[in-house]
This record gives C-alpha cells, sequence and structure tokens, in this order.
C-alpha cells in the first residue's frame, strides 16, 4: 500500500540537536515503514514552507530513502517554487491581488502522486483540507496526549497552539492511533462526536540496539569524564523543565535525602532543555549549594543509555504523560524505576516499577532511601525493569500500525 506520511515535524527539527519525544517516535516509526515489506511510504508537509521540504529532502537523502523528487508529494514545479518565492516578498509588485495571494497560501500537492496514495498518516500535525478531497485516500492520525484540553493548567501555551488545529481535523472518518489507553479514553472525552471503534491503541517501544543494560565501566568513565561528574552514584531524571514534568519535586526528595549525611555523595542528573536562557540560569542559580545536582540539557543517546544503565534508579515524577517513552528506555536499560502514578504512567508501569503519588515529596525521599540501602531491592527491580520492558517494541508498534493501515483501507 501507498502511504503518504506528514513529514512537517520532521522538517521543522531536523537540524535540533534535541530529540524530544514526538520527534523520536517519529524516526522510529518511519525507518521501519521504509523496510516494510506491505508499505510503500512517501512523505508531505501539511504547508507549503520551503525549508521543511527542503529539511525533508536531506532527511530523505540522509537515510538513504530513494530519491526526494520521488518520496515527497508537495508540488515541486520550478514555476510554484518561483511564485512562492515572490509571495515571501512583502513589497513584490507581482503579488498584488486577492485571488492570487489566497493561491500562494494554499498547501498544493502533486495530483498524480496523490491518486496513487491508499493512505495519508498524520503523526502530529493537521490534516489538511486538500487531503480530505481524495476520497482513494484513507486518513489516519496518531494522538499523544490530551493535555492542552484536558489539563489546560498544565499545559505550556504552544502545545495548545499546536494541537488544536490538528485535532479540529479529526473526523468520523479518520482512523485514529492513541499510544495509550489513557490517551484514548481521554480522546473519547473530548470528542463525544467520535466512535470507539475507530480508535486503535498502539504502544510505543525503545529501540533495542541504543538501549540496553550498558554496564561497561570504561564507557562510564568515560562519560564522568565528558559531563564532569564527580560522583558514581545518582539518579536520573529526564525532563524538559516545564511544570507538568515536576522536576523540582524531584530535586526537593533528593536534597532530603542526600541531607543526610551517609547519602552526601549521591548525584542527581537532570536531562533536559529549558525554555529560556533566564530559567536555565535561574535554576542552575537556586540549586548551586548542591554540587551534585548535575543539569545537562541534551546528549546523544549512546550516551543516555549509559546515563540509564549506570543511575541506581530512573525518576519520573510527570503530572501528565500520554505515554511516557522514557520510562520504557530505562527499563530496557535494566534500571529500577520510580513513577508518578498520575496519567499514563500506571499503565506503562503496571507494577514493575514504583509508582507514586507525585505530590508527596516526604514518600518520594523515602522510595529513593529503600533503593539506596537494599542492594536486594535494587536488583529486584532492575530486572522486573527488564521484564515489562519486553512488552513493548517498535516491531509491534509497526506491525499493529500497519494493521490500523489495512482496517482504514477495507472499511
Amino acid at each position: 500500500m501507498n502511504v503518504l506520511f506528514d513529514g512537517t515535524w520532521i522538517g521543522t527539527h531536523l537540524k535540533q540537536n534535541v530529540m524530544h519525544g514526538g520527534l523520536r517516535v517519529i524516526y522510529e516509526l518511519t525507518k521501519r515503514l521504509e523496510n516494510s515489506n506491505e508499505v510503500d511510504l512517501f512523505y508531505s508537509s501539511n504547508k507549503y514552507d520551503r525549508a521543511i521540504i527542503n529539511n525533508l529532502a536531506a532527511f530523505i537523502e540522509k537515510n538513504k530513502y530513494s530519491s526526494p523528487q520521488n518520496k515527497i508529494a508537495n508540488n515541486q514545479t520550478e514555476i510554484f517554487k518561483i511564485l512562492h518565492y515572490l509571495n515571501s516578498k512583502a513589497d513584490s509588485y507581482l503579488i498584488k491581488n486577492w485571488s492570487t495571494k489566497q493561491f500562494l497560501k494554499l498547501n498544493h500537492f502533486d495530483k498524480n502522486m496523490i491518486k496513487r496514495m491508499d493512505i495519508y498518516h498524520s503523526p502530529l500535525e493537521a490534516i489538511p483540507n486538500e487531503i480530505k478531497k481524495y476520497k482513494n485516500i484513507k486518513r489516519v492520525f496518531t494522538s499523544h496526549d490530551l493535555m492542552p484540553f484536558t489539563r489546560p493548567d498544565l499545559a505550556p501555551p504552544s502545545f495548545v497552539e499546536l494541537l488544536k488545529p490538528a485535532y479540529d481535523s479529526i473526523d468520523r472518518e479518520t482512523k485514529v492511533i492513541c499510544v495509550s489507553e489513557f490517551t484514548k479514553s481521554e480522546l473519547l472525552n473530548y470528542r463525544k462526536d467520535l466512535e470507539e471503534s475507530q480508535i486503535e491503541t498502539v504502544y510505543l517501544g525503545a529501540n533495542k540496539n541504543i538501549f540496553f543494560p550498558n554496564l561497561d565501566e570504561t564507557k562510564f568513565s568515560v562519560l564522568s569524564e565528558k559531563y564532569n561528574l564527580k560522583f558514581e552514584k545518582y539518579l536520573l531524571c529526564l525532563n524538559r523543565n516545564q511544570k507538568y514534568k515536576n522536576t523540582e519535586h524531584v530535586i526537593e526528595a533528593y536534597i532530603r535525602v542526600v541531607n543526610d549525611s551517609k547519602n552526601s555523595d549521591l548525584g542527581l542528573v537532570l536531562i533536559g532543555t529549558f525554555d529560556s536562557i533566564e530559567m536555565k540560569k535561574c535554576s542552575i542559580d537556586k540549586y548551586k549549594g548542591f554540587k551534585h545536582i548535575h543539569f545537562i540539557e541534551y546528549v546523544p543517546d549512546a550516551d543516555l543509555s549509559v546515563f540509564y544503565s549506570n543511575a541506581l534508579s530512573f525518576v519520573y515524577m510527570s503530572l501528565y504523560e500520554g505515554f511516557g517513552l522514557p520510562i520504557i528506555e530505562a527499563m530496557q536499560c535494566g534500571t529500577p524505576v520510580i513513577s508518578s502514578n498520575q496519567a499514563s504512567l500506571p499503565e506503562v508501569v503496571k507494577g514493575f516499577g514504583i509508582c507514586i503519588d507525585p505530590f508527596d515529596v516526604e514518600l518520594l525521599s523515602d522510595q529513593i532511601c529503600s533503593i539506596l540501602d537494599d542492594s536486594e531491592l535494587r536488583k529486584k527491580l532492575a530486572n522486573k525493569s527488564l521484564e515489562r520492558s519486553k512488552f513493548f517494541s517498535w516491531e509491534k508498534n509497526l506491525e499493529e500500525t500497519v494493521q490500523v493501515y489495512k482496517k482504514a483501507i477495507n472499511n
């Protein structure tokens, strides 16, 4: 089957170092769809933006996914490129009348390519109205979370701006993939006009070639030198510095633990981006009295695997997650997990880690101490993590995604 995949997110974020969860999911899925015997994959952007389309072409070339000219469905004719270039010039005397301007705002697709497509899959962005005009194309949308609509008190404003058009573009003829049963229930509650039968739950996975028990002492020694770590024992927290991630709660619990002299050499590694330079400076200044709190904005996957594997525990106190991919990455590395009991996280952990109230600082500090003091508990939780991680895989995700495509076509 021919699948047209919305690569807007790839084209927008391709040259950024930070691999956010949504982007990681898209990379892993497209990689497997490209290698599937049942799918011929093509790409598009849901808006005509030369930078996005050029980045998509670079992504296709870099990964050797055939020729970009044959893979990207947005209109690539020279005259169209010229018109859009002229439209980008505010003082262009050639682009004056209203009808011409409206024409240039449209996202034009290569009609010959579009007519050959069976599926249009948007992993995040709004489904273009132009796609809905083609009756040969069945539409699939992936729902990661609905935080802006169900927990607006936690959601950054940018999430609303991104997700509102996307969820508004879903209709009764759209097949929806939800990344958890929790997200499915949230979607059905938010969009009561949708039928449960049009929604499928497909869990995410973690790359087994990257995330595995990585306990090589030399690698950890190199990592410690690279990131200037002055400790051997540490807790790991993987969070962007935003309200719903509840990072301050983790830091407060950690401080309680290290105030006990026997744990004073314990480190806390916090990996994640800040929304601004000011926020970063504020956090560093606030906790500069604690020499073993270590903020790192970005690490490559190979380093991240070593960080996960050597941590005493992975601590994830998020107040809202549609899935919680870092938990699976940590579990696949054999790391004991202490998780929040909010949103989808109990569904993912499912008794194979510690799930607790994310507002109880004392309880979290007690659980950290238990893992620190009890080597048998650490071993038990490490084995449970590895066991639970076997339930999730990108291979399984691919198989179930392709099944959703087939159901969409057959319906």
